[in-house]
């Protein structure tokens, strides 16, 4: 069975706690050595732990992998980078739209993880 990377947004995060892995869109907003920060359209922000070969560039819509981790000091949750995909120009894509399938996936689960989710 290959890897399930549900697509979240910030609010879901909660609910992937405990080292799961997800898929989240969002525009890099900062970076501060092994750590960077996307915002996910009007749902906040989210900290990411780098890999050492993370390539983010300020600006940039990125999609992330990674698992759903507690931040040092139990500041909330962000998530450790297993890899990127850079989806260039934040302008050229519709949050919205990436809204709305995250919500499908969610209602309907069944279809998109199978049955065992």
């Amino acid at each position: 069975m290959s890897l399930q990377t549900p697509r979240v947004l910030p609010t879901h995060l909660h609910a992937f706690s405990g080292n799961k892995t997800v898929r989240i869109l969002g525009t890099v907003s900062a970076l501060h050595g092994e750590t960077a920060v996307i915002t996910c359209g009007s749902h906040g922000d989210v900290t990411l732990l780098l890999k050492p070969d993370s390539h983010l560039q300020m600006g940039k819509l990125v999609e992330i992998v990674g698992k759903v981790t507690t931040l040092d000091g139990g500041q909330g949750l962000g998530i450790r980078v297993l890899g990127t995909t850079d989806w260039g120009s934040p302008s050229s894509c519709d949050y919205k739209i990436y809204e709305n399938v995250v919500d499908v996936t969610h209602r309907y689960k069944e279809i998109f993880y199978g049955s065992n989710e």
